[in-house]
Order: structure tokens, then sequence, then C-alpha cells
């Protein structure tokens, strides 16, 4: 007779299995979406043939000013983020949600919008789109350690299948969707989720080939990704591809309410989930964003109000895990793009003065959530941190053998044992030397 069946195993595990003193630790994450998205407008003249358009068409009135960025928009933002480190001696640095495919427009037009084509992010942009070497100027802020990409989207925030079919559809959305596609944009003032009308299989492979275009641009396979398109398979489908970070999968305003996206009810979000849980069937780590930092136009976002809601984050035993999006830092509205900096320099300048305050990536902090210690490479250097008291044991390959404090610089070695070097430290950050 077979045994009754015991349902908590199919229950989720939400145990958090690594708990950190955040305060003893205060960290900052910026993390910041739609790097590499050609999604808008080209220049000043077609947004506002795109305002005007998407205004009319959803009864709104919105200011379009969004674009690609471009190398000089990169080193512009290294500059400042290189300007400030924390306790650590690490300079700040953003994880970057990266999209890596975008619309080969002159291939789907001579399809007669029947078949899908884009381009890799390493391989160039749309015609009309060009702006430099995009992917190499990432690659430099890695090298900086400013700039930390992760996996964001092939077509951001869109369907290839809805989209086609818009373009072929009759009607008011159809024209839109066309007026659209002739100034080579493919956001369609609305989100059209990017996996819809996939299976399972489409859907991996899509993912599949969006992350073999990531670690072909980055020079690194991605371990942590984010999209408020996803749907339950899609967790599985990234762990299967080596994803072991889901970032969003929570999320709290700056009042401190927990939201969910009421505009997207197929996004796969769970306010129940508390950050750092690790889900032991899909073997992933939960990430919450709790901390708005979009600060164009916002003033109760701007530099000084965010800066207490960090404070308050600390307290609460979390790492402030900030959402800033691209659009803050380049704009077809240059004055825009210079404001965002600003608040940017001036949030810094404020962390600064908080001497133990640490600036982490999403992988970072993951890596934390799940073992109690992480390793980051940044350039020739590579940081070791061990945060929790209940850390798994640390080891390394043979070759490294020393390591010393930041920022006091007491040495400590490790102990060999065959082709790995166990590390016996207290909590704290280490160089690897």
């Amino acid at each position: 007779m077979p045994e009754a069946r015991d349902d908590r195993r199919c229950a989720e595990d939400w145990t958090v299995r690594h708990p950190i003193d955040w305060e003893r630790f205060p960290a900052v994450v910026f993390e910041s979406d739609d790097w590499g998205a050609c999604e808008v407008a080209k220049s000043p003249e077609d947004a506002a043939v795109i305002e005007r358009a998407w205004n009319a068409h959803f009864d709104r009135s919105r200011t379009v000013t969004t674009t690609l960025e471009t190398p000089q928009d990169l080193d512009r933002l290294y500059s400042v983020l290189a300007s400030f480190s924390g306790h650590d001696g690490q300079p700040a640095v953003f994880t970057a949600f990266a999209c890596v495919g975008n619309p080969d427009f002159d291939a789907i037009r001579a399809s007669g919008f029947d078949e899908y084509r884009d381009i890799a992010i390493d391989e160039g942009v749309p015609a009309g789109w060009e702006r430099g070497d995009i992917a190499g100027a990432w690659r430099a802020g890695i090298a900086r350690g400013v700039f930390a990409p992760q996996y964001h989207a092939n077509l951001h925030h869109v369907s290839p299948t809805l989209w086609l079919r818009r373009l072929r559809a009759p009607g008011p959305a159809g024209d839109l969707a066309r007026l659209s596609f002739d100034l080579a944009v493919y956001a369609q003032g609305e989100h059209l989720p990017e996996f819809e009308c996939m299976n399972v299989r489409e859907q991996h492979e899509w993912n599949r080939v969006g992350i073999e275009r990531f670690t072909r641009a980055v020079g690194y396979s991605p371990a942590a990704a984010i999209t408020s398109d996803a749907y339950p398979e899609t967790e599985t489908i990234w762990a299967l591809l080596g994803i072991r970070i889901v970032c969003l999968k929570s999320c709290r305003v700056n009042s401190g309410q927990v939201v969910v996206y009421a505009s997207k009810p197929w996004n796969n979000q769970d306010p129940s989930v508390p950050i750092g849980a690790h889900n032991s069937r899909r073997d992933v780590i939960y990430l919450t964003r709790n901390v708005f930092f979009e600060c164009a136009g916002r003033p109760e976002q701007s530099a000084a109000p965010v800066f207490d809601v960090i404070r308050t984050r600390w307290s609460e035993g979390e790492p402030a895990m900030i959402s800033t999006h691209r659009a803050n830092y380049v704009s077809l509205d240059s004055q825009r793009a210079e404001a965002g900096l600003q608040q940017l320099d001036s949030l810094l300048s404020m962390l600064s003065e908080r001497t133990d305050a640490r600036f982490l990536t999403s992988a970072e902090v993951g890596d934390l959530y799940r073992r109690g210690w992480s390793v980051r490479t940044i350039g020739q250097t590579r940081i070791l941190r061990r945060w929790s008291e209940e850390a798994d044991e640390i080891r390394l390959p043979a070759g490294e053998s020393m390591v010393i404090a930041l920022p006091d610089g007491r040495e400590f070695a490790g102990t060999s044992d065959g082709d790995e070097t166990v590390f016996e430290l207290p909590p704290g950050d280490y160089a690897l030397a």
C-alpha cells in the first residue's frame, strides 16, 4: 500500500538561510533597469511624434524623453560613481539590468510583419540607433568596478508575437504600432508581457538566447535576473539557465507599503516573500526592492528624502535595495539627465558621510543570503565578504592563500585542503591577496 502523501513537500520554502545584521553592515545596492534597450525614441523630433500619438491614444499626458545610452552617457555616470567609495574602499556601483536584444526593423518589415528578427546587443543596434560600442562601454564600467550588469530582457516589456499581431492589425492600435515602427520604436505605450504566447519550451529557448547574448556582451554569465513580466515558470527556466538570484520578488515603496504591480496581473511577484528568502525547489534567492530613487522630476524621490528611507531600511534589518532606472541619467533632455546625475552625486555624498556604509551588487547580497559570504571581482581586485556569524565554510581555489582585512590591513592565512584553501575569518570585508 503506498504511503500517504505529505503535501508539505509541495509547499514553497521561504527560509532565510543566513540572516545578516544590516545595521552592523549597512549595505546600499543600486538596481538600475533598461540599459541597452532601443525602445522609445532616437531623437527629440521622434520623441515629440511618439508623445503626441501615445497621449492621444491613451488619453493621458506624459513626456517622452528616454533613449538609448551612449558611451559618453555611461562615462559621465561612471565618473560620479567612482567619486565615492564605501567603508571597504570600493567605489559606488550600479547593478545594471541589461536588455540584450533589439528588433531588426528592416528584416521585420521585409517579412511583411510575419517574422520577428532581432539584433544582439554585442552585434550592434537597429539602423538609426547607432551610439558607438555600448557593450564595450559596459565592459569598461565593469573593469572600473562601477557597473555590474545582470540579466533583464531580450525585447523589453513587449511580446514579439503580440507586437507582430498589432503591426498587421487594422484599427487604432495597429495604426499606432505602425507609426511607432516607422520611427524604429518598439515600445507600445503599455506593457505587452515579454513571454506572452510562448509555451515553456519557447520561453526556455528565448531566455537561453538572451543569456548567451548577455554573456558574450559582458564576459560573464548572469547570476541575477529581473522582470515584472515573469510568469511562475519563468523562475524555473531562469534557474535551469544558471540564474541563482531573482530580484523584485516583492516590492516596498518609500512609505514602507508593500505593493504589487496591479497593472501587470500576470507577474509573479509575491508580497509574502521576505527579502533574502531561499526557494529550495528552484534553488534561488529572492530579493526585494525597498527604496525608490527615481529622481528625474520627482522631488519626493530626490537625494535627501531617499537618504532617510535608506537609513530606515537599515534599522528595519534590511539592505537598501534601490530602484533607479536608466531614464534618470540618460535622456533626450540633457538638463533632465544632468539633474539626475546631480541627485545621484548628492545621495552618494550623504552616504559617504556614513563611514560604515558599503556599496554592494545584487549578486553579492544574494550570495550573502545564500551562504553568508560572497566574492566579487573588481578589476584586478577580489573582495571577500563574510557577514554572517553562521556562514558556510569558506573554500576558495588553492591559489588563494591569504586575505587582507579592509580597511585595517590585517592578514589572515588560509589552510590548504587539497585543491582548495579553507579560511576561518571573523565577519568583515577582505581583499584576496
